[in-house]
């Protein structure tokens, strides 16, 4: 069931497809209507899974951890040449690694070639491309090993829904991947471009809209959005080369705990919107402060030097930046991400984008994370909450110092 498609060709089991689940002792009914939700069908916040037998088949990036360690060296200022599962896209034909295996065979769903839009969002027929230009930043395609399924025969819709048991639903949704045209394995300041990354943000923004857009069309509505980068193998990268994802949950019944809290923290400070305010500890936990963003320590850490950005224009959604938010965005996660090389903190890293749902009245300023990877405990998987190490202001200190030596 590759790219979220489920047919009378590959349905076996009810089992073999995407599952969403809620957990009954973590949710709770909305029946608030202040976000301008849709009355008709009944909504949840709380803690839910994803269950798809298809992501246990994507395949693996790296053969061994100094394969791994040697794409990560930012000291190297070449390259070195690497074909990934992705090169057979690129090239539109079998690709082969240096052992003569094969690692793709081209077939894709290209959604948008930098901000062109290509492939309808519910196309029925992954298929081979032509080549992709060299002048092409970046593609974002339909997942091939998605965690939701966005085209179901309806028969079988029907068979599923009367066969599950009633604490099970069939998940629904689009999965994106972003990546970059050429390889680049990380966002090494000497080696990743700024146009490139930015290119990636412009893609997964016009894929973003083109997915809604599509959905809407289809009478999907209420639709969590969540961009975000997986960077490492510890992280859940299982690729090398820098890519996102984007999740667009479209099963129109409701949000996780997490962002709950964030609609209604943000509901409470009405017109005081505590991103716009606040001085971050009087300045002490702010590392890095442009024109159109600002980059701090959180004062409440999830992982020890956990930070946070946000636009400094009041902004919902990742899919309302503009051209300048974007390209100071892609110059300042360079430096920010080459400081903590410079200082050590593991490179393995998530990058998580916190956005209004479409289809959400809500007052909400966008905001992001920075999460490096860290062993936690058994009382943080148990409760929402981190036990930390180093003061948010002492490690945003280690920043800036690092950061010095980048400054224009």
């Amino acid at each position: 069931m590759e790219w979220g498609i489920i047919n009378q060709e590959n349905f076996k089991d009810i089992y073999e497809i995407p599952i969403k689940r809620w957990d009954p002792l973590s949710t709770v009914k909305i029946t608030s209507e202040e976000f301008g939700l849709r009355s008709e069908r009944t909504r949840y916040y709380g803690h839910y899974s994803y269950i798809s037998p298809i992501r246990g088949a994507r395949p693996k990036g790296f053969k061994s951890e100094e394969e791994e360690k040697e794409f990560y060296d930012c000291s190297k200022k070449i390259l070195k040449k690497h074909k990934d599962v992705f090169t057979s896209v690129i090239e539109g034909k079998q690709a082969y690694d240096e052992w003569g295996m094969p690692i793709g065979d081209g077939y894709t769903l290209v959604i948008t070639q930098d901000e062109i839009r290509r492939d309808n969002p519910f196309s029925k027929k992954p298929h081979q491309i032509e080549k992709i230009p060299e002048a092409t930043k970046a593609l974002t395609l339909i997942n091939r090993y998605p965690s939701m399924a966005r085209i179901v025969d309806s028969d079988i819709e029907k068979d599923v829904k009367d066969k599950l048991p009633s604490h099970l639903k069939l998940s629904k949704g689009i999965n994106l991947v972003t990546i970059s045209r050429h390889f680049y394995p990380s966002l090494c300041f000497n080696l990743i471009p700024t146009d490139v990354l930015a290119g990636i943000f412009l893609s997964m923004k016009a894929a973003i809209l083109y997915c809604i857009e599509e959905a809407i069309e289809k009478d999907y509505y209420d639709i969590p959005v969540i961009p975000f980068f997986n960077i490492g193998k510890e992280v859940g990268g299982s690729q090398p080369r820098i890519h996102s994802q984007t999740y667009i949950d479209l099963n129109m019944d409701g949000h996780g705990s997490r962002l709950e809290g964030y609609l209604e923290a943000f509901k409470e400070m009405g017109d005081g919107c505590h991103l716009c305010k606040t001085s971050h500890g009087n300045t002490d936990r702010i590392i890095l402060k442009s024109d159109f963003w600002t980059f701090y320590n959180t004062g409440s850490p999830v992982r020890n030097y956990h930070i946070r950005f946000h636009p400094n224009e009041h902004i919902r959604r990742f899919s309302q930046l503009k051209i300048n938010q974007i390209e100071d965005l892609a110059y300042s996660l360079k430096l920010i991400f080459q400081a903590l090389d410079d200082i050590n903190i593991d490179k393995n890293r998530n990058i998580l984008f916190n956005c209004c749902p479409f289809g959400y009245d809500a007052n909400f300023h966008m905001f992001a994370d920075i999460i490096p990877h860290e062993t936690i405990g058994g009382l943080e998987l148990a409760e929402d909450m981190r036990v930390a190490r180093k003061l948010p202001h002492i490690a945003a200190k280690e920043i800036r110092e690092s950061l010095e030596k980048y400054s224009k």
